[in-house]
């Protein structure tokens, strides 16, 4: 395979990558409204189209693997191998979240859409759309910059994800109403997963821009130094 044709491999992969990463926005976006509505055949539908996204994360790794078999990439196409290697894996995971939702609703949990905590889970919905929405343009136009706005969209996420709790105190006397809430925590569970596989994805956009892999600042990893990184997971002075 001519290096030319190796680029132009590498570039349909990563265009299957962002396009799965529009897929998977249409799905939270489509779950969130059957959520809304207690819809379900929306619902039904957002599992069913969950296969194309899944097709799609298959085709992006047969693709990348078969490029790794047949040629030796330099190191910046490595970068982006690795990147797109890993990106798709959390692209599948988020549309893995969106279905994990979708069966709530095929539950016919007796929530009230007037619920505070439904409310928070609105919010939630647009912050983790918004972060997906951040990690494709910042993949899309190489912005370490961008990637490096994710953790604080994440805390946002993280904070409305706590006030569930304290909602859920609201109904700490009604037997009835706290199954169906505890459900909703749940819920929110996964769209605060859904913003954490945003903020990995960032990661891998930084060590493709950078060369240097970096876990973005978090209660964790606080003020940690970024360290070169190579594919084999070894520090590295240099790639």
């Amino acid at each position: 395979m001519a290096r030319v044709n190796f680029h132009d491999e590498l570039d349909a992969a990563e265009s299957r990558l962002l396009a799965e990463g529009r897929m998977v926005r249409k799905q939270l976006e489509r779950v969130m409204q059957a959520l809304r509505d207690q819809d379900t055949d929306c619902a039904q539908e957002v599992i069913e189209e969950d296969d194309a996204v899944d097709d799609v994360y298959l085709a992006t790794q047969s693709r990348v693997l078969n490029l790794l078999a047949l040629q030796a990439p330099v190191a910046g196409d490595l970068r982006l191998v690795s990147a797109i290697l890993h990106s798709n894996v959390h692209m599948e995971r988020m549309g893995d979240l969106c279905v994990n939702i979708a069966k709530f609703v095929l539950n016919k949990h007796p929530y009230p859409p007037d619920s505070p905590m439904m409310a928070r889970l609105n919010e939630m919905g647009d912050r983790a759309a918004e972060m997906i929405d951040l990690a494709l343009s910042a993949f899309a136009q190489r912005s370490d910059e961008l990637a490096a706005d994710l953790p604080e969209r994440d805390s946002v996420l993280d904070r409305l994800n706590r006030g569930m709790l304290e909602d859920l105190k609201i109904y700490a006397g009604d037997e009835e109403s706290f199954e169906w809430a505890t459900k909703l925590i749940l819920v929110a569970r996964y769209l605060e997963r859904f913003g954490d596989h945003a903020v990995d994805i960032g990661e891998q956009i930084s060590f493709l821009v950078t060369g240097v892999f970096r876990e973005f600042t978090d209660a964790s990893h606080p003020g940690e130094d970024p360290q070169p990184y190579s594919p084999n997971g070894q520090r590295s002075s240099e790639f």
